[in-house]
């Protein structure tokens, strides 16, 4: 594909601006780097072989009956108890008579309840277990064996919630740091792993800010150019129903339809994501509506449109062949921006706890445990950096490409 000699010379000046090219640059590292984060945080294996076969839990849930067992239930932890009694071949056996010991409850007889000879039911133990063959096991499993929802009963740490990563002391005891259970950046409040938490949210929030950015500068175009090109009534009329809905205090809004739908049912949490996904653009096109409107109004009267007009060419072609490519410079230079807005609008509801609910991960609700824990330096010192290099990449970005397009930066 040959890029016209307008789009070089653009390309050209972007380069030229060392701040915005080498921070388009960062910021595109920094994303690939999260984008494998299940490979490289995560409570289950990789790959795993189990008597000669293959499984891949990374990518899908489960059962011990998937993975040769008798028992048709979901494999919910890979390093629990239940996991290593199934790799040791020790099968569950649950012994109903401890339950009901007055009563004649049919029990398989052929199972090894030796633990249950006495007729006393109160001396029976419920669950018992029928040794097997031992499995041969294989797993590969991530650098960081956590996830950002995993939690798990330490045998290392003496304090799993709010783990400080470094070793310390506490009245005259040594207490050991959570990076003796590669917890690098320790715990949060419910003894999640706070930098596995960090590198999803941080990855969930660039993901939606560019989601959010790309469909709301979409509907600001359409709508902003439906007003521009036709104008009259049409543009009246928009132009008062985006006062009335603009008037409204957009935070409040927001807060309010988030609570509102919460409240109507239990989401998943891509449900979640996409709920919100769905408020925030009922608000964010209307900036861009304002600029393509401003765009559209002055490119109609131009001689090359009612040229088009004359030969008989259509109102949406001539709006999206013709005009809509003169009219680019707002939707592209305001993009980076929208995209900071956008995780910015994110990181705030999450923050208030109208976003994303816990344990998906989100740097709002980080913040929000940082500041209830001020002591817990480990959970608010790293997300507010990571939010704070965000934002500037962001912002350096948009003024590169914004200096790109201005005819007056050479």
């Amino acid at each position: 594909m040959t890029l016209s000699p307008d789009i070089r010379d653009k390309l050209r000046k972007f380069r030229k601006n060392k701040r915005g090219y080498y921070s388009v640059l960062i910021l595109g590292f920094l994303f690939l780097l999260s984008l494998p984060a299940e490979l490289v945080f995560n409570d289950k294996p990789i790959i795993l072989r189990i008597d000669g076969r293959f499984f891949f839990p990374v990518f899908r849930e489960y059962t011990y009956s998937d993975l040769g067992g008798s028992k048709n239930i979901p494999v919910v932890s890979y390093r629990s108890a239940m996991f290593r009694n199934f790799v040791a071949g020790r099968e569950p056996v649950v012994d109903t008579r401890a339950l009901f010991p007055e009563e004649n409850t049919a029990f398989d007889p052929a199972a090894p309840l030796d633990e249950a000879a006495p007729d006393s039911g109160a001396d029976r133990k419920l669950v018992v277990y029928k040794e097997g063959k031992k499995r041969n096991v294989w797993a590969l499993w991530p650098p960081i064996p956590h996830s950002y929802k995993s939690f798990y009963a330490s045998e290392k740490l003496q304090r799993q919630r709010l783990a400080s990563p470094l070793a310390h002391t506490v009245d005259g005891r040594l207490v050991p740091g959570a990076m003796e259970e590669r917890h690098l950046l320790g715990t949060d409040q419910f003894g999640k792993d706070v930098l596995a938490r960090l590198v999803y949210g941080f990855r969930m929030s660039l993901v939606f800010g560019l989601a959010l950015a790309i469909t709301s500068t979409l509907l600001g175009c359409i709508l902003g150019g439906i007003q521009g090109f036709f104008g009259g009534l049409v543009d009246l009329g928009g132009q008062r129903l985006m006062e009335i809905w603009g008037a409204l205090p957009q935070l409040m809004l927001l807060m309010i339809l988030s609570d509102f739908l919460s409240r109507q049912g239990e989401f998943g949490g891509f449900q979640h994501v996409l709920m919100l996904f769905v408020i925030m653009n009922l608000t964010s096109w209307m900036g861009m509506a304002q600029h393509m409107r401003a765009q559209f109004l002055r490119e109609r009267n131009r001689d090359y449109v009612r040229a088009a007009k004359a030969l008989g060419v259509s109102d949406a072609k001539i709006m999206l062949r013709h005009i809509l490519p003169n009219s680019m410079v707002p939707v592209v230079t305001f993009l980076p921006f929208s995209v900071s807005a956008g995780i910015g609008a994110l990181v705030g509801l999450d923050y208030l706890g109208f976003g994303l609910k816990y344990p998906a991960p989100s740097l709002g609700e980080l913040l929000a445990q940082g500041q209830q824990h001020l002591e817990a330096w480990w959970i608010m010192l790293p997300t507010f950096l990571t939010l704070t290099t965000l934002t500037i990449l962001l912002v350096f970005v948009g003024d590169g490409v914004r200096n790109a397009f201005d005819p007056r930066y050479k």
